[in-house]
């Protein structure tokens, strides 16, 4: 086959643990492949023996196929000893949808029973990999990446949540987002205060914190800080003033952190920018208000 670009096959003879003494030989071969949709196709009209078919997982590799982001890694296609496939076929059948090869290591004849102990391992999150790139405040940052890619997919639809499960952002589409954005790791340090004396949600407060920033004002800096400042102090505050009424509810909130009752992260954040808005336009309130049930759902709240 034309796609096989590397291969190593080993012999090897073995004693089965089925105690009877018996004697049998596997072979077992491991290969780097350009697998075709029809191959692909192929190989999963032999799934027989592997768990539900997720099409949201299937959908998340197609996207990342389609985008050109598609990269060789250790995560095998895996065959028994009979040829059964025990794992990929998320992966394979997303080759099949989109039409489009992919390169993967083969292993097979691995002992079927191997199975059991796939996907057991520790995966390795975004802040590893920020970590590993030397980036300060990595575990902040990586959350924040996470808020700043919701936040950009809520600004644009108008709803708090991902309409789809493919639509959250890969790995590499987070990275991409921090490599647009690296001076998140510089502005960690402005809201490590807030995360200790009001014990607010860090990766979504730094979020907000480089979002607000990025509004087209010539003094948004200036802003921006004045409004974390009084946040945090809660000085020279009116009942009326929004800040004063976002710190309230930070602080009610963060009691709650420890027993269920607590608000929810996006609802956190909707507070936040709904409390700047207000801020910003001087306008007094009573209390924060953003309803997102099943039954009213106010728009996403956009800062401005």
């Amino acid at each position: 086959m034309s796609q096989q670009s590397a291969t190593t096959t080993t012999k090897s003879t073995k004693t089965n643990n089925n105690g009877n003494g018996k004697v049998s030989k596997t072979n077992e071969s491991v290969r780097i492949m350009e697998v075709t949709p029809a191959q692909a196709q192929k190989w999963l009209e032999g799934n027989v023996d592997n768990r539900n078919l997720r099409e949201p997982r299937v959908l998340q590799h197609a996207q990342v196929l389609q985008r050109g982001e598609w990269e060789l890694t250790g995560d095998a296609i895996v065959f028994d000893e009979d040829g059964t496939l025990l794992n990929g076929q998320h992966r394979l059948s997303a080759v099949v949808i989109t039409g489009i090869p992919a390169r993967f290591i083969v292993l097979r004849g691995v002992p079927s029973k191997a199975q059991e102990v796939f996907d057991s391992g520790l995966p390795r999150q975004l802040g590893d990999q920020l970590q590993r790139r030397g980036v300060p405040y990595y575990t902040y940052v990586s959350s924040a990446l996470f808020w700043l890619h919701r936040m950009q997919y809520s600004e644009a639809s108008g709803v708090a949540h991902y309409a789809e499960p493919q639509q959250r952002p890969t790995f590499r589409q987070l990275l991409a987002l921090y490599d647009a954005n690296k001076n998140l790791a510089e502005e960690a340090p402005k809201i490590g205060k807030h995360v200790n004396n009001l014990k607010v949600r860090a990766g979504a407060t730094l979020a907000i914190y480089h979002r607000l920033r990025e509004i087209d004002d010539p003094n948004i800096d200036q802003e921006v800080d004045i409004f974390f400042k009084s946040w945090l102090e809660g000085t020279d505050l009116r009942a009326s003033d929004p800040i004063f009424r976002l710190r309230e509810w930070c602080l009610e909130d963060a009691a709650k952190r420890h027993t269920r009752g607590r608000a929810p992260d996006y609802r956190y954040v909707a507070y936040v920018l709904t409390a700047w808005n207000a801020w910003r336009e001087g306008k007094p309130i009573r209390q924060l208000k953003w309803v997102y049930t099943p039954t009213t759902r106010m728009a996403w709240p956009v800062p401005e």
